[in-house]
């Protein structure tokens, strides 16, 4: 036996080493390597190769974003935040034509697919790094939301909460409307969906389709009243309290951001024509939210003026959307999107600089802009790198 073979057999069947060796190879490279035997496959799906691999699971390497105003994946964009570049290399044909994306969670995306008659056709969950996605049986009944919980440093499985909405119920309070809400959970590991807990009431300005998971739940909030959350584990609903909404302003809640990052439940509300408002945090325990940044994007609107002309459908907003925060401790950050631009805001040190250009939404027949902005909070999708198999 040469010493090569004995070598190569050494590393072979010493798991460590051959850890330390696949954690270092590239994407692709690492792909191809799940081929080569099931114990290597076996290796690499483990929750403890994604932790060596990628030590911070939860750093966001970029956003898909989408705009859904002109038609399905009509402005599929990614705007890289890192280095590394574009997982996808700027090949979007993983992506089939006619899919929306509606949650992200840890490098996983669950989409849907629909007829043309707009109604829900087919559940689909997708990994960019991987390029590979699979289709999920239809639940059956109406959908009002879809939300997507994963965690590769738990496990390699995934689970979609699904809520139906089965029959509409009269309102406790005026002019409102309720309806009877069914959960279901789809799970990896079984491939199939059951429902969890009875029926229960809730109003339509409960929306579904933005729920986002933090601590093990999804969290979904209510324009009005007191937002729900869905402990996955437990299998229970929960009330998240909401902040008050400011006296005279009786078009309800106007949320302009919610989402998660690095464990950390994030809202922004804005009333009104301004620069200056609040980040808000939610507590673990779920006491209340706290004032975690002021922001003041007077400066950004003296670089780009552009931002500062208000929206084409509403007079009472300045021209600008927050698509993420990210937190990252010292260098937590904004991303925002301007007309044409794409910018990053530093909210601890509060500078700022352009990291992207995006196209306009909408024209009119002769080529007029007639709105600036293209993307909103949830049509932004984090990015975060994984190998896992779905």
């Amino acid at each position: 036996m040469s010493e090569y073979t004995s070598s190569a057999d050494t590393i072979a069947s010493d798991d460590d080493i051959l850890t330390e060796i696949l954690i270092r190879v590239p994407v692709k490279s690492l792909l191809r390597f799940k081929s080569v035997s099931k114990h290597w496959l076996s290796l690499i799906v483990t929750p403890h190769f994604a932790r060596c691999r990628n030590p911070d699971p939860s750093s966001v390497s970029g956003l898909f974003l989408y705009s859904s105003g002109r038609g399905l994946n009509s402005g599929l964009n990614f705007i890289p935040l890192q280095n590394d570049g574009n997982p996808t290399d700027g090949n979007f044909t993983t992506f089939p034509l006619g899919m929306k994306i509606l949650s992200s969670c840890h490098g996983l995306l669950c989409c849907t697919s629909f007829s043309r008659t707009g109604n829900h056709h087919q559940v689909h969950i997708l990994n960019p790094t991987t390029k590979q996605f699979t289709s999920l049986p239809k639940p059956r009944g109406e959908i009002r939301g879809l939300s997507l919980s994963f965690d590769p440093c738990r496990s390699p499985h995934y689970k979609v909460v699904c809520v139906l909405g089965t029959v509409s119920v009269l309102s406790r309070e005026p002019y409102q409307s309720e309806w009877r809400y069914q959960i279901e959970i789809y799970a990896s590991e079984t491939g199939t969906w059951r429902p969890s807990g009875e029926p229960f009431i809730g109003d339509l300005n409960t929306h579904f389709l933005g729920g986002v998971y933090w601590h093990g739940a999804i969290h979904w909030f209510n324009t009005w009243g007191d937002s729900l959350y869905f402990d996955i584990e437990d299998e229970r609903l929960g009330i998240l309290p909401m902040p008050t909404i400011p006296q005279g302003e009786g078009n309800g809640r106007l949320i302009r951001y919610y989402g998660e990052s690095r464990g950390h439940l994030h809202l922004v509300e804005i009333y009104g024509a301004r620069t200056q408002f609040c980040v808000y945090e939610m507590d673990a325990d779920y006491s209340g939210w706290f004032v975690k940044y002021n922001v003041d994007l007077h400066e950004v609107g003296i670089a780009f003026p552009e931002m500062m002309q208000t929206l084409s459908w509403d007079p009472m907003y300045y021209s600008f959307a927050i698509l993420a925060i990210v937190w990252e401790d010292e260098r937590s950050f904004l991303v925002l999107h301007i007309p044409g631009k794409i910018v990053r805001y530093n909210l601890v040190d509060k500078s700022f600089e352009k990291i992207g250009d995006v196209a306009p939404e909408h024209c009119d027949s002769s080529g007029m802009i007639e709105d600036a902005l293209r993307y909103f909070w949830f049509h932004a999708f984090q990015y975060i790198e994984t190998v896992s198999r779905i």
